[in-house]
């Protein structure tokens, strides 16, 4: 959500672009950080953004904002531009951020801004297009920080005063002469050591990196794990490419939460609200056949039970409660297990003792609520009598408890399965959780009734 300062900007630029104030416009823009800016574009058609980034106040705010932009937006304006124009903004942007729009664009485009582009970017940009946007080499920035080991600390702290072109140091990262990672000092412990102490003398040897076809997630991971603040990239031969900064794991991180979120609600994979219409159908269509194929086979089986319905109508008044209550406590359960997942904090070999705690948690919960509107049952039907009514009761309490148990089962089952199966968790946990559980709270419901009612 927005906060009141950022609802203020957006309208207030909204309202500006549409009436053309550039001088009103370029005033605001004084006032704001590009990174606040950015959220006005989210609102506006492509022609208008092309009019707030014209009224910018200088090529570096342009830049800048560029930068904070939506990968897809920022594309955009950069397809808007002449070469030349476009040229110039991607050379004073970070390599990384440069690399994602430049992804962007159609195949031709991409190759005429190369050639336009300096020798040191181009090279430096093509290296980072040759890895998928998703791994630790297509998010790292190779303007990294690093020094020889015999570097003395005296010598160290001249050479960061000096570094102007280098990604926000955290650490000193030291390499020796062909250029390998061999250590890492922490910035405190640089200024705190003494002049004339070479980095191998304070560096810590035992560094922990990632390669660069590692997946973002996994690099995510450990910066979380860790509590770093950048990870080093290096080749098979241990040759320092580049770093990963938090930031960068930041926006790794929302990438995937709304990945897994929109998976899980069976949306598709990408956030769909600029796109067409028909576009977002074409999406959403396949994950939705799922749910109409289980449904037309739970009427199947519902019709199957017809004769019991007849006998005994009031099963009908609580279907909707039991295929509600298992399908809810099955997205909790998968909802739990994806995340945990996602956050290491669940691995594959403790598949039965998740499946195991998620079965007892259903089965707790079950047992509570079957209580509940099983009493209810009871009380609602006692008019017809109360041997019907305890029967009627006690059928649909304990159709309850078996389904939230089952619910609870498979929703911790499907995405252990899917990531044995290296399919991302998250997929199993919209409508293939929901489908089955209401398949088996269907069954279950009706081979109870039958059971206890002697249909």
């Amino acid at each position: 959500m927005l906060t009141p300062r950022l609802q203020l900007l957006s309208s207030t630029v909204t309202r500006l672009v549409r009436r053309g104030a550039k001088a009103s416009l370029t005033k605001i823009m004084r006032k704001y950080r590009p990174e606040e800016l950015a959220v006005a574009f989210l609102h506006l058609t492509l022609a208008e953004r092309m009019q707030l980034f014209q009224a910018c106040p200088d090529d570096e705010y342009q830049t800048d904002l560029l930068s904070e932009l939506e990968v897809d937006i920022a594309a955009e304006l950069i397809l808007g531009m002449p070469p030349q124009g476009a040229a110039k903004f991607l050379q004073h942007m970070d390599p990384d951020d440069a690399a994602d729009i430049i992804g962007e664009l159609p195949e031709e485009r991409q190759t005429e801004l190369l050639q336009l582009m300096q020798s040191g970017g181009q090279e430096h940009l093509e290296e980072l297009l040759r890895y998928d946007e998703s791994t630790a080499g297509g998010i790292m920035n190779p303007n990294v920080f690093a020094l020889p080991r015999g570097m003395k600390v005296h010598e160290a702290i001249e050479a960061l005063q000096d570094a102007e072109d280098a990604e926000i140091v955290f650490y000193v990262y030291v390499v020796n002469d062909q250029e390998q990672l061999v250590g890492v000092v922490p910035l405190r412990r640089l200024v705190t050591s003494k002049p004339n102490v070479a980095l191998d003398g304070i560096m810590t040897a035992d560094v922990i990196s990632v390669q660069p076809e590692e997946d973002q997630e996994e690099v995510a991971k450990l910066v979380s794990r860790y509590g770093f603040l950048s990870i080093p990239v290096v080749d098979q031969s241990r040759r320092l490419l580049g770093i990963v900064t938090v930031d960068d794991v930041i926006d790794v991180i929302r990438e995937e939460a709304t990945e897994d979120i929109l998976k899980m609600a069976g949306a598709g994979h990408a956030l769909m609200e600029s796109h067409s219409v028909w576009t977002s159908v074409r999406v959403r269509l396949p994950w939705l056949l799922a749910t109409a194929v289980t449904g037309s086979v739970n009427a199947l089986v519902i019709s199957h039970f017809q004769a019991s319905l007849s006998q005994v109508l009031a099963l009908a008044f609580f279907i909707p409660v039991v295929l509600g209550m298992g399908g809810n406590v099955g997205t909790q359960s998968a909802s739990i297990v994806v995340r945990g997942l996602a956050m290491g904090r669940i691995s594959l070999g403790q598949f039965w003792t998740v499946l195991k705690r998620e079965m007892s948690v259903g089965f707790i919960l079950g047992f509570i609520y079957g209580a509940m509107v099983g009493g209810f049952g009871i009380l609602k039907l006692s008019s017809t009598g109360w041997h019907n009514a305890l029967l009627v009761g006690g059928t649909v309490g304990t159709s309850i408890a078996a389904s939230m148990t089952l619910g609870s089962m498979v929703a911790a089952m499907y995405p252990m399965l899917f990531e044995r199966l290296n399919v991302d968790p998250a997929a199993a946990s919209g409508p293939f959780v929901t489908t089955t559980t209401d398949l088996l709270g269907t069954l279950t419901y009706f081979l109870v009734a039958k059971h206890m009612l002697g249909l």
